[in-house]
């Protein structure tokens, strides 16, 4: 007869005390909070000196969307929510914003993968353009009901659409990386793709 130690992730008569990880997980998915705050440090340091016809792209919102959509919702958050709040210390934004209106898109993208099903190819790159244009009204929103920005008299509309596609031509780039990043060290049952 075997003990269930609760503490323990698995109740197996092959437990031997020692802390281990999930089964079937394996230990790189135990360091998503570390990349996810790497990813938003460099994304606070590297995303405002880039600049495309005008726009800056959002590495955390592309990092966020592709881990939500390759491994998982929970995943997802964890990023969203770290890597935000990493990116967010270091910008000027309203403090809570940027994980905010990434949660948003993680949420988003979760609920539209339910309805879309996981279209292998299309479907994560129009995540980072739908999640891009979600993120930036959000962010507009925010910024006017907590930051001393003057009244918006029009939504720019030109500029969102061109940051999504901005976005959304990164995520059609990291996107084959991604998956082999996902194939190689992901958890066993891998999404259907």
């Amino acid at each position: 007869m075997f003990h269930v130690d609760p503490l323990c992730w698995t109740g197996h008569p092959s437990y031997t005390g020692e802390k281990q990880h999930l089964p079937g997980t394996p230990l790189i998915w135990y360091l998503n909070p570390l990349l996810a705050f790497v990813v938003g440090v460099v994304h606070a340091a590297v995303a405002p000196v880039i600049v495309v016809a005008g726009m800056k792209p959002s590495l955390i919102l592309v990092a966020v969307v592709l881990v939500t959509v390759l491994v998982g919702f929970l995943p997802g958050i964890t990023w969203a929510f770290v890597g935000g709040l990493a990116a967010n210390l270091l910008v000027g934004d309203p403090l809570g914003s940027v994980p905010l209106s990434l949660l948003v898109v993680a949420a988003v993208v979760a609920g539209g993968e339910r309805l879309l099903g996981r279209m292998s190819w299309i479907y994560p790159i129009l995540a980072v353009g739908v999640g891009s244009l979600v993120a930036d009204a959000a962010s507009l929103a925010i910024g006017q009901l907590v930051g001393d920005a003057p009244p918006l008299t029009g939504v720019p509309i030109d500029i969102m659409l061109g940051a999504a596609m901005l976005n959304a031509g990164i995520a059609g780039i990291l996107l084959i990386p991604a998956r082999l990043l996902v194939l190689r060290y992901g958890p066993d049952e891998a999404p259907a793709w």
